[in-house]
């Protein structure tokens, strides 16, 4: 009998091995490739009476709908038939398992799913794998635990599949039959759409307002400043209702008081202290590179998946950002392997304890950070991504960045002026990014320090002259349009478009859209799908992403483009991964959903998704519901325009699978027939 080790990717495998080094021997170590076993389609629980296309699948009908599985069907997949086949011969022999999965939820289920085919019942152990180098290797296979402990996790896992499934292929199916064109429904995907059409469409809608500010030029003996007018009350007229000041006549007024003498009514100096931020979770860190770099979030991941494999960092698809505190005891050898310039190396202490070491902030993993091995023959954007990573380890080991914040209060003519300023003291750690504002995170937000012209060190009472006013004109502006970086975040911080206070500050604490493991493949879906596509730096909906969300409004499915309900699905499958969820309660409540939904489009109208081609250019259509002389189901047939040959129309069926050939030169469903019109 033996023991096997079964590695998510041989990667994992080959880092294991070496890891372990001569105690390798002592095992048979295997992997998967991923996901090797997967979720049956839809004809596998349909009944053999549904017609069949010429290629044998079978025609998508509404009557079909819902189709809900009460026993789950999952095949291998066809490219790792052989290596599941290896998997099982060597189970055979085998006394004890050890899971060797990614640490989190998808690294338990598609291990554990592998246990389940062969119907493996011996000894199970789990290790946690948060680095691959052969210290923390070593320290994970000195501390292995019992599989059981992680079951939480992989029912939380395919919880998730089952729900991503029952969503996709019966609202999929449903909207495409009902609408006519061919549409994707995705449980994270939809809702992510929706935040990116309902930003465009506010821009798209946004009307500038002017308002102005208004500032005083004044002389102190020790220097000339600029101070901000500060109104008494902004609520009488000329103001709008968020206080800005839209009264030009009112602001030239006040401006021309800004002349004649003045006094400091109030001076204030306060030394002020700023630690480094925290290190990076993966949404950060892909907020960040996509601000700097231009980077796709699924750049960002597949970097640090990289970075992770060859053992320079740790576990990327983390949610925290903070570290545990018995990992201070590393510090001096990961310190020693990172290329801090000579000029800080003397200001790291290795012994100073920043606020991100905290046992009590810790997650399933911690942020990610450095391991201490050296790196050598990075690509272009892994020595980016690590320069980012390595920088806010040590950072977090430099001088607090001390600086003097100063504030005046100055009164000319019975006005009040503001004036504020900063002296620098010690830059500290913003030392370690040349000295610039430093803080990576602030320059994502564009809240980087604005540079400010310097105020004089005065005193409360002191004299000053006012040189004069000057009204500035400004304009309110529109949100800005969604990166990557920052779509990432909003799906990570769903509370910040919630108005409602109560579910706002539940939001806030627990849910957010998707996981750090799986939102960079949304985006990369959507992308694919031509509901989203690219502009610079901007992601921006297409035509047909438009489309999709306004029929689901129209349809009354609201509640799957809603960003909210996602969260809080999101939210009910980490109560499933911590145990405190049995996740049929939570497949069912989705099931439910499911069945409302199916049975709403087959009441509601058939109403055609104009303008909805993935070039968005759109073709002139039209069509209703018969019966498809070629497939023989209740379809939309419609007339289309040929896109080689203008003004020749053709027609078209919605039922994609119900013809041998997939689709017209648009991409669009169902095989052209019948006479030209």
């Amino acid at each position: 009998m033996s023991t096997v080790i079964i590695a998510e990717k041989p990667s994992m495998a080959r880092a294991i091995r070496e890891g372990l080094g001569s105690a390798a021997s002592r095992f048979e170590i295997t992997n998967a490739f991923g996901h090797i076993l997967e979720q049956a389609e839809p004809d596998a629980y349909l009944p053999d009476s549904v017609p069949k296309t010429a290629k044998g699948k079978k025609v998508w009908r509404i009557e079909d709908l819902p189709i809900l599985p009460q026993e789950w069907i999952k095949f291998p997949k066809r490219e790792a038939k052989d290596q599941l086949k290896k998997i099982g011969a060597l189970l055979k022999q085998a006394d004890t398992v050890i899971n060797a999965g990614d640490p989190d939820r998808e690294g338990q289920l598609l291990i554990d799913e592998i246990l389940e085919h062969f119907r493996y019942r011996g000894r199970v152990q789990r290790v946690w794998l948060k680095a691959l180098d052969r210290e923390n290797v070593q320290r994970a296979f000195a501390a292995l635990e019992l599989n059981d402990k992680y079951r939480p996790l992989k029912d939380a896992a395919e919880a998730r599949s089952q729900s991503d499934w029952m969503v996709g292929m019966n609202l999929t199916r449903a909207v495409t039959v009902r609408s006519g064109d061919l549409f994707s429904i995705g449980r994270v995907q939809t809702p992510t759409l929706a935040l990116v059409v309902r930003r465009d469409l506010e821009i798209e809608n946004f009307r500038p307002t002017d308002y102005f500010e208004v500032f005083a030029e004044c002389r102190h003996a020790k220097g000339s400043f600029l101070a901000k007018w500060q109104p008494a009350s902004t609520d009488g007229p000329g103001f709008d209702p968020e206080g800005r000041l839209i009264d030009r006549a009112l602001a030239e007024r006040i401006a021309a008081k800004a002349t004649g003498p003045g006094r400091v009514a109030r001076f204030e100096v306060k030394e002020q202290k700023q630690s480094a931020p925290l290190p990076f979770s993966l949404s950060a860190l892909q907020k960040i590179a996509s601000s700097r770099y231009g980077l796709s979030a699924q750049q960002v991941l597949d970097t640090c998946q990289a970075l992770y494999e060859k053992k320079v960092t740790s576990y990327p698809r983390t949610d925290c950002r903070y570290l545990p505190e018995e990992q201070l005891a590393d510090t001096p050898k990961i310190l020693g392997s990172l290329p801090i310039p000579e000029g800080l190396r003397a200001l790291v202490n290795p012994r100073q304890k920043h606020a991100a070491w905290n046992n009590a902030k810790i997650t399933a993993h911690n942020a990610i950070v450095p391991t201490g091995e050296r790196a050598s023959g990075l690509s272009e954007i892994e020595a980016k991504i690590f320069e980012l990573i390595w920088k806010s380890y040590v950072a977090l080991f430099l001088p607090d960045y001390r600086y003097k914040a100063l504030s005046a209060l100055v009164e000319i003519n019975g006005e009040t002026w503001k004036a504020t300023g900063r002296q620098d003291l010690d830059l500290g750690w913003k030392k370690l990014y040349g000295g610039h504002a430093g803080d990576d995170e602030e320059e994502a937000d564009g809240s980087a320090d604005e540079s400010r012209a310097p105020i004089p060190v005065m005193q409360t009472g002191d004299a000053i002259e006012g040189q004069g006013g000057k009204v500035q004109a400004r304009q309110t502006k529109p949100p800005a349009h969604f990166t990557d970086g920052s779509l990432i975040d909003a799906m990570s911080n769903i509370h910040n478009f919630v108005t409602d206070p109560e579910a706002r500050a539940k939001l806030k604490e627990t849910s957010g859209l998707g996981t750090e493991a799986t939102r960079a493949s949304i985006l990369e879906t959507l992308l694919a799908r031509q509901y989203l596509q690219k502009k610079g730096k901007q992601l921006l909906s297409t035509p047909k992403g438009r489309v999709l969300i306004a029929y689901l409004e129209k349809q009354g499915l609201a509640e799957f483009a809603d960003p909210v309900t996602t969260a809080r699905w999101e939210d009910l499958l980490s109560g499933v991964a911590e145990g405190r969820i049995p996740a049929g309660r939570f497949v069912g409540a989705v099931a439910d959903s499911v069945k409302e939904a199916v049975a709403t489009m087959k009441t509601g109208s058939a109403a055609l998704a104009a303008q909805s081609q993935s070039n968005g250019k759109g073709n002139s259509k039209s069509g209703k519901a018969v019966t498809c002389p070629i497939c023989k189901g209740s379809a939309t047939v419609r007339r289309l325009e040929s896109k080689k040959k203008k003004g020749v129309f053709f027609w078209s069926c919605s039922n994609r699978d119900a013809h041998p050939l997939l689709a017209d030169d648009h991409g669009k469903p169902g095989k052209p027939f019948g006479a030209r019109a």
